[in-house]
């Protein structure tokens, strides 16, 4: 999302509270996709080069294993992708197996490490990082930042699942660890925590 008037860029990584933060701006973003929704960092600087180096860019990211949860029950349940369990999903990650039939942007984007998309020339190339788990403070130094009031955030767009740990076992959880290192590593993220 760019927005001209409060001279920002948000970087709306998938499944971290970004449709919310959208809804403050555009009401309607949970009917209508915002234009640019889920672009990275590097396509705003290459579509908007001169206000990329002069807005204020700010994302969310989460715990890539609560991340995950979320985005299985989001793809099964609401998008209907698959129906298969979330073992399945993160064996067929782990393997480079096709998630669904005619859905490879679900790799080829939307599950890739948060990192990633944050980063160009492998620097992370946002002003600011706020965190899912601190969603709404966190969302209030933006808005400062932004010079505007802070607004309260809705929850929109929530998965139905219980507590994120209930879903691994040691090997399942190392999946994780290993398909994104990059995201612990730069987040400090840890299992359970």
């Amino acid at each position: 999302m760019i927005c001209d008037d409060h001279r920002f860029i948000f970087v709306h990584i998938n499944k971290t509270g970004g449709t919310s933060i959208e809804k403050v701006f555009v009401p309607q973003a949970d009917q209508k996709d915002v234009r640019y929704k889920h672009a990275s960092a590097a396509y705003y600087r290459r579509k908007f080069p001169i206000r990329f180096w002069r807005y204020f860019k700010f994302a969310f990211v989460r715990n890539p294993w609560d991340w995950l949860v979320s985005r299985y029950h989001w793809s099964r349940d609401r998008q209907h992708l698959f129906d298969y369990s979330f073992e399945e999903m993160l064996a067929r990650m782990a393997q480079g197996v096709p998630l669904a039939a005619d859905a490879a942007w679900l790799q080829n984007e939307a599950l890739l490490p948060q990192v990633e998309r944050l980063s160009i020339g492998g620097r992370i190339r946002v002003d600011y990082v706020g965190r899912y788990e601190n969603l709404q403070p966190d969302f209030d130094t933006v808005c400062a930042r932004l010079s505007i009031e802070p607004r309260m955030l809705s929850h929109t767009f929530k998965t139905d699942h219980g507590s994120y740990v209930d879903y691994y076992d040691d090997a399942s959880r190392k999946i994780v660890e290993r398909l994104y290192a990059a995201d612990i590593a730069a987040f400090g993220y840890r299992f359970g925590g």
